[in-house]
């Protein structure tokens, strides 16, 4: 095992805690008999990630008539699926804060990742999927840059200036210089805060979907979104996933444009990166 590999994996093991409510909402996602107003609840005693659901939540994206007060009339107004993702969002933006200083760009890295939700979801929707799985996976998909940012900063940071003239995709780039990616150390992170197995084959294997050994329609809208947040062409969006990919997904692909965000609902979902 390489150095900077296993300095990873030991400060993965080293990152604060999640607050104790945010490991309920993870877990949340297996229990199907879930108390949302209990839940909701215990995310108000928790007043410092509470004022910030209800930031984003009283925010232009929502597009609210009135103003929400309290995290039980969130969960009203917008479901407790949305809000849950609010909390996952806010508590894992604590663990990894826009920071200064560094040459990864941690608030562009959560615009970025709050417009591959948006899309995510909405491509979910098209394609009669959970919404907030794709939304969740979608926003959590790149969080191996985190960690690598977080735990090897400094070679990080090399690996990100050299690899623009390289001729390779990051993930290949990172292999080549370290022996992983951050894909693999994203879905460690995932793995140890209990997240949904599907989220963590999302963030392991949406790069590459075919090439995935948990190939699955979740890992395809990940990929579409992202490659949709990166101006990909609809023909270079199907070539990536392959023929089995775009069967499975059995899409009308004629319709697929209209189903994407428009860019002004985009920056208005990067918006709450800022909220947070």
């Amino acid at each position: 095992m390489s150095d900077a590999r296993q300095e990873i994996l030991s400060r993965l093991h080293q990152l604060p805690t999640l607050p104790v409510v945010v490991q309920e909402v993870i877990a949340s996602f297996q229990d199907a008999g879930l108390d949302t107003a209990s839940l909701a609840y215990k995310i108000t005693q928790d007043q410092g990630l509470s004022a910030k659901v209800l930031r984003v939540a009283n925010s232009s994206f929502y597009g609210l008539s009135r103003k929400v007060s309290s995290i039980q009339e969130a969960v009203v107004v917008l479901g407790f699926d949305t809000v849950r993702s609010l909390v996952l969002s806010a508590g894992m933006m604590k663990v990894f804060p826009i920071a200064s200083g560094s040459l990864f760009d941690r608030q562009a890295y959560w615009q970025n990742s709050f417009r591959i939700a948006t899309i995510a979801k909405a491509l979910a929707k098209h394609f009669q999927q959970g919404q907030q799985l794709a939304f969740t996976s979608g926003l959590f998909c790149e969080v191996g840059q985190l960690v690598l940012d977080l735990c090897i900063p400094q070679q990080f940071s090399a690996v990100l200036q050299r690899h623009a003239d390289s001729g390779l995709s990051l993930l290949e780039f990172e292999r080549a210089e370290l022996g992983f990616d951050h894909a693999e150390m994203g879905a460690e992170l995932i793995r140890l805060w209990n997240f949904p197995q599907e989220i963590e084959q999302v963030v392991r294997g949406w790069q590459q979907p075919e090439q995935s050994p948990t190939f699955n329609s979740l890992i395809c809208l990940v990929y579409m979104a992202a490659s949709v947040e990166n101006g990909a062409s609809l023909e270079d969006m199907k070539s990536g996933l392959g023929e089995t990919a775009c069967s499975q997904m059995a899409a009308k692909w004629e319709l697929l444009a209209a189903a994407i965000p428009s860019a002004g609902q985009l920056e208005q979902a990067a918006s709450l990166a800022l909220h947070n």
